[in-house]
């Protein structure tokens, strides 16, 4: 009897959903006009008069925290060892918990937004990060609890694994800061959001 295919839990797949959003905003690189003109007043570290480039760069930092594990999804396609598979899968979603957690704590150290808009969409990212954590959470605790001398029981566990993942919905940060042009301008010239776009570019087409 032929040996059953085994599935990969399809990370990729959530990676490529992740960043989509990110692409199309962080990939802009129009260059905004004018010439910086001296204030004699101290410039506000938070809230409006703050400058809103430095304040997108932390919020996209915040992202990355997750994005940056979430994008090194494994590749274990060619071994057979079911043991190395379940800590390789248990370990890259426990990386991306630990992201999560970290962008979480981040994000509220970011301020207030220099603009209007912008905490809305800071607190629509939190929201959707806390259930971003606990659906890795809960994905991990599958791995983990899976037997891997079970070979059919453990690659059911695979593909729940891989149903979890790509039934996520992963935050939309930058669509949301994309309403407002200040904020946009800003993603544009903040490096942590170029860090993004060039995560999303190398997300290798499904």
């Amino acid at each position: 009897m032929a040996r059953p295919t085994r599935p990969r839990p399809s990370a990729r797949v959530l990676v490529a959903v992740l960043l989509t959003a990110m692409a199309g905003l962080c990939a802009c690189t129009s260059t905004v006009g004018g010439s910086p003109v001296a204030d004699p007043a101290p410039a506000p570290t938070e809230g409006p008069g703050s400058d809103p480039v430095a304040w997108v760069d932390q919020v996209c930092g915040a992202v990355l925290s997750f994005a940056v594990p979430a994008t090194a999804a494994p590749d274990f396609s060619r071994t057979e060892d079911l043991p190395a598979v379940q800590r390789t899968v248990s370990d890259y979603l426990g990386s991306v918990v630990a992201g999560v957690q970290a962008g979480r704590t981040r994000l509220g150290t970011v301020g207030r937004s220099p603009v209007q808009g912008g905490d809305e969409a800071i607190g629509r990212t939190e929201s959707a990060m806390q259930f971003l954590e606990q659906d890795f959470t809960g994905a991990k605790a599958t791995m983990d609890a899976a037997d891997p001398t079970d070979m059919q029981a453990f690659l059911g566990t695979l593909g729940q694994v891989e149903s979890t993942l790509a039934a996520i919905t992963p935050p939309d940060l930058l669509r949301d800061l994309s309403a407002s042009p200040r904020l946009l301008r800003a993603s544009e010239r903040a490096a942590q959001c170029r860090h993004l776009a060039g995560l999303a570019a190398a997300v290798p087409p499904q």
